[in-house]
């Protein structure tokens, strides 16, 4: 083991702050080398690259660098593990199988008919890599299901826990002209499939789909133009093998209410919605949501009809909804206009360059329920940019914070001005997330600023010649006054001279209510440790 001592590091303590940080130079085999991991044990905290060393040995070579429990630089030394090989990793056989939509050739691409798709190949360990590689494909096979109405329509797809899948999918109406009759199929590795009506009635369209942390499947749908109420929704929560285990018929806000994102919470469900001034229904106004099932090569989204939801989910909006579901109950929907924004909106003392929300849309990183039962919720609108090479993407732009009341109402907004607006940055989300002060008084708002590169994001990057966009991040926190629904300035750490790489959340210490942060320079020179202690 060789052990070489690095001395120019700079300790930066201020007496009362909240930060403390070191910068440590890096030596010139970490330099060339990338971040592998990063841990706390017992106070001690150790920064650990993958470094080059002899191509000829059977070893992987690291170095690690150590901190005391206050960031100051301890040492750095070399260590190695073994390679494992072939004799250690034997060869494998791996399947699966999985659900699509459409296909590659010209005739298929704008299509929306179900596949399911199964696939047996054999792999190797390569030494060299240190990894599993495909070395044959065994078989495949694919499947058009349909029924005396033709081919199935795919909506939804969702892997459960015991390898199954999960299919929302639909037929043509017999009864409903231009109608979709909703079926959920279930599929085993054997491709058996069974199926059965989804339990709404009349002509339906689906708001949203998405799968819980439990593997729970929720579902909205509302009435199609023609249907006696348009306002009539369902909200159904299924399991992940098909049984209902929630359904509640309710009353929409809104005729067009359109579930931008959702999050989960304590055992209830939460949905983000917005909706036009038109009186008209949901299909009138809106596309049917497709989002959790993919066409493999329909590059603009992940399908062509998520795509025409995408551009028609951009229309200016009237009003914004958070909707709560807990077990069979609305716990309520809420309704506040976009003009109500403009009026309760807060920013930091510094800031002059946010805005009031006008209504986009937006995805939301973060779902927060406050100790006296309010609701947070931080995320970035979106849109969509091109780069140059090829069909747009999305990009992620003002970064929104949104407080509600316990009966969801609008309390306040709170605005922070994005540092990074140029294309390369804003085609990547920043972080953001919630952390209570130790007293439990007040909350802090982290939010990780991201700055696009272009050329190489990693070793393995490099090493192959991939050159591409990548995002490095930053730290800046402010301190929420949440009873008077008031921001504070915010603080960049790092002086936006290092930069987290995306493989690296902050190393957490819930004893002492901090964050370590842990990233380099923009040269990949120097190594970066900072601690924020939310007092």
């Amino acid at each position: 083991m060789k052990r070489v001592l690095l001395l120019s590091a700079v300790l930066l303590l201020a007496a009362g702050t909240h930060a403390q940080e070191t910068i440590q130079d890096l030596s010139k085999k970490a330099a060339k080398g990338f971040l592998y991991k990063a841990a706390n044990a017992d106070g001690t905290y150790t920064i650990t690259y993958k470094i080059p060393g002899d191509k000829k040995a059977n070893e992987i070579f690291y170095e690690n660098y150590t901190f005391d429990n206050s960031i100051k630089f301890l040492k750095n030394e070399e260590i190695s593990e073994p390679k494992q090989t072939q004799e250690d990793k034997p060869d494998r056989t791996v399947s699966g199988f999985y659900a699509s939509v459409g296909g590659c050739s010209s005739f298929e691409i704008l299509s929306m008919k179900l596949k399911f798709s199964k696939y047996t190949e054999l792999q190797a360990w390569d030494y060299k890599k240190q990894r599993y590689v495909t070395k044959k494909t065994i078989s495949t096979e694919t499947i058009k299901p349909k029924n005396e109405n033709g081919k199935y329509y795919g909506y939804a797809a969702f892997t459960n826990s015991d390898q199954t899948l999960f299919v929302l999918a639909g037929v043509d109406s017999k009864v409903n002209k231009h109608g979709t009759d909703f079926l959920i199929m279930g599929i085993n590795s054997d491709l058996e499939i069974t199926s059965k009506p989804v339990d709404v009635s009349g002509s339906q369209s689906l708001v949203y789909s998405a799968q819980l942390n439990d593997g729970d499947i929720v579902l909205v749908f509302a009435p199609r133009k023609g249907e006696p109420d348009l306002s009539a929704y369902t909200y159904l929560r299924y399991s992940p093998g098909g049984e209902v285990k929630n359904k509640v018929a309710f009353k929409s806000p809104s005729n067009n209410m359109l579930i931008v994102d959702m999050a989960e919470k304590d055992g209830s469900v939460f949905f983000c919605a917005t909706s036009t001034k038109s009186k008209e229904a949901y299909d009138a106004v809106f596309e049917e949501y497709t989002a959790s099932i993919s066409n493999p090569c329909y590059t603009d989204a992940r399908n062509k009809t998520d795509g025409n939801w995408e551009r028609k989910a951009n229309e200016k909006m009237e009003s914004f909804h958070l909707l709560k579901f807990t077990d069979g109950n609305l716990d309520f929907a809420s309704t506040a206009p976009v003009s109500e924004f403009k009026s309760k909106f807060r920013t930091s003392p510094t800031d002059k360059g946010a805005d009031p929300y006008k209504g986009k849309k937006f995805n939301v990183q973060q779902f927060l329920i406050t100790p006296n039962g309010e609701f947070l919720i931080a995320g970035q609108l979106n849109g969509k940019t091109s780069l140059g090479m090829g069909n747009p993407v999305k990009t992620y732009e003002d970064i929104v914070c949104f407080h509600f009341d316990k009966a969801g109402q609008l309390k306040a907004q709170y605005g922070v001005e994005k540092m990074n607006t140029d294309k390369k940055s804003e085609i990547f989300p920043v972080s953001q997330s919630f952390i209570p002060s130790k007293d439990g008084s007040s909350l802090y708002w982290v939010v990780l600023e991201v700055k696009g590169f272009k050329g190489y994001a990693d070793f393995l990057d490099a090493l192959n010649g991939r050159s591409t966009f990548y995002p490095r991040f930053f730290p800046r926190i402010a301190k929420l006054d949440v009873q008077n629904a008031n921001v504070g300035s915010f603080t960049v750490l790092g002086k936006e001279k290092f930069y987290m790489t995306k493989n690296f959340e902050p190393i957490s210490n819930k004893q002492e209510n901090s964050l370590v942060f842990v990233g380099s320079d923009e040269d990949y020179k120097k190594l970066w440790v900072n601690k924020y202690v939310f007092q």
